[in-house]
């Protein structure tokens, strides 16, 4: 059997805080040369470990400055430079999220290469092709494509209604969504999506499975899929820690 171009492994996501024995957004995305950490939301170092080794790590992206999506990197920080002692890891981000990191970790370059990213930039990290947008968010939030040969996925991260998907192309294997409440609090205009815009986003794309994540605590993981399936009919699935997802 050939193994997945391309498989993200969910570290974590739940959004805002983690659930009890949660935590926080992160995901691991692997192809046959690259293992890039993809948000570093508190508790998700530890499920990371899981998979590989720190000094195994091609590269970090974070998709923007609220706590709950980078603030494992000051940890990491000091395991690179105290411990693991490998050479220092790319991490892209936006320029808030580092303003943030910078005053944390007082010599950020001993253990992590910053690159500021923005709106419509595109990389290669080794043979993963990354392309951002930005999205409806309350501080400058990048979505993320990954393409690796004819394999592609999309993380949304965090995103009001306002953000369209077709700013990163067509042809989405994998649209990891934001899930964050359900379609009762969609007039109160949060900066969010629900699990029915989530949804459209998916049906919009035209998108092979979609993936509710980033929940918000206390929700109800069969209400968001029962409310996103009747909008989009293709593959839905509920994230989890430890699962699996391949394009």
């Amino acid at each position: 059997m050939i193994p997945p171009q391309l498989k993200v492994t969910v570290l974590g996501c739940s959004g805002s805080y983690a659930n009890a024995g949660g935590a926080c957004t992160g995901f691991l995305v692997q192809s046959p040369k690259a293992n890039v950490w993809l948000d570093a939301g508190p508790g998700t170092l530890a499920n990371l470990q899981d998979h590989i080794e720190l000094s195994e790590l091609t590269a970090i992206v974070l998709s923007h400055e609220h706590a709950d999506h980078w603030l494992e990197l000051p940890v990491v920080y000091n395991a690179i430079r105290h411990y693991v002692m490998c050479d220092p890891v790319p991490v892209y981000g936006t320029t808030g999220t580092f303003a943030l990191a910078k005053s944390m970790c007082e010599d950020i370059e001993e253990s992590f290469s910053c690159r500021v990213i923005k709106d419509g930039d595109s990389l290669t990290i080794d043979d993963q092709k990354w392309r951002w947008s930005r999205t409806d968010h309350y501080v400058e939030t990048l979505a993320s494509r990954v393409d690796v040969g004819s394999s592609s996925m999309v993380f949304s991260a965090d995103t009001g209604p306002g953000w369209d998907i077709n700013q990163l192309g067509q042809g989405i294997d994998l649209l990891i969504a934001e899930s964050t409440f359900l379609s009762s609090r969609e007039k109160e205009k949060i900066l969010h999506l629900s699990a029915r815009q989530a949804a459209m986003l998916a049906r919009t794309a035209n998108v092979k499975e979609l993936v509710l994540s980033h929940l918000a605590p206390g929700e109800d993981p069969t209400k968001h899929l029962s409310e996103a399936q009747e909008t989009f009919k293709g593959e839905i699935s509920l994230a989890s820690v430890g699962k699996e997802f391949s394009a």
